[in-house]
């Protein structure tokens, strides 16, 4: 079947073939509870409406004072990834670096933020690792309170603004097995009609167990974690 003309740009690959890249996007929140970071090694299935299924892979590796979170994907026309480097000091994040790329039928683009760019607001990788240590005790877990809000710099450096509120606590059963959750819907202030659903591992810092893409109520892109191995602590590098 013949793709519409429409995905033929990088834009669409930012926009539709890796929508895991541009709407994990979250921001850290002073005063709360941390838990301790774990590497890992993830893969996830991606499903988007009018694209072929696809394989994300999610590594947070620590090489001595610093962490590293990546993500990658790709199908038969196009693939995108992210790499994010930061440390850790008492319990606060610092970004380092963080870089990205997309490509579309061999044509693509790079993208680059250094420390001096990620002075006052993280990149979406790091800002995503801070966000799930902190949803544990999130102020923002009862209708009647208002929303958290979160800020972030995406690809190119632009600030965005999402609201949040923690909704539940579940058990998830995934392929790999029944794993705890804690699930927050985020949204754009100005697009109130598209919802993220994140559902992030209640004691692995980082570790997506599912996302759902909401557009008018309908599922438009749906992420689920399929495989996880815990890997060693690098303090040496």
């Amino acid at each position: 079947m013949a793709l519409p003309q429409r995905f033929f740009s990088l834009h669409a690959v930012r926009r539709t073939v890796v929508p895991w890249l541009l709407l994990l996007a979250c921001l850290i929140l002073p005063g709360l509870s941390h838990a301790n970071p774990t590497p890992f090694q993830a893969d996830y299935a991606l499903r988007i409406d009018g694209w072929p299924d696809a394989s994300i892979q999610h590594t947070l590796s620590r090489h001595g004072s610093t962490w590293e979170s990546e993500m990658q994907t790709a199908i038969a026309i196009a693939q995108g990834n992210e790499r994010s480097r930061f440390r850790l000091q008492d319990g606060t994040v610092e970004p380092l670096q963080f870089v990205s790329g997309y490509r579309l039928l061999g044509f693509g683009k790079r993208y680059s933020l250094s420390a001096d760019d990620l002075r006052t607001l993280p990149d979406r990788q790091t800002a995503l690792f801070e966000l799930s240590r902190q949803v544990r005790t999130a102020r923002c877990s009862h209708p009647q309170v208002s929303p958290c809000t979160i800020r972030f710099l995406d690809h190119q450096g632009d600030e965005e603004t999402l609201k949040y509120r923690v909704v539940a606590h579940p058990d998830v059963t995934l392929p790999i097995g029944t794993l705890p959750g804690i699930r927050i819907d985020a949204w754009d202030p100005e697009k109130r009609d598209r919802h993220l659903i994140l559902t992030f591992h209640a004691d692995i810092p980082g570790l997506l167990l599912g996302m759902e893409y909401r557009r008018e109520g309908e599922i438009a892109s749906r992420l689920t974690l399929t495989r996880l191995t815990l890997t060693a602590d690098d303090r040496s590098s």
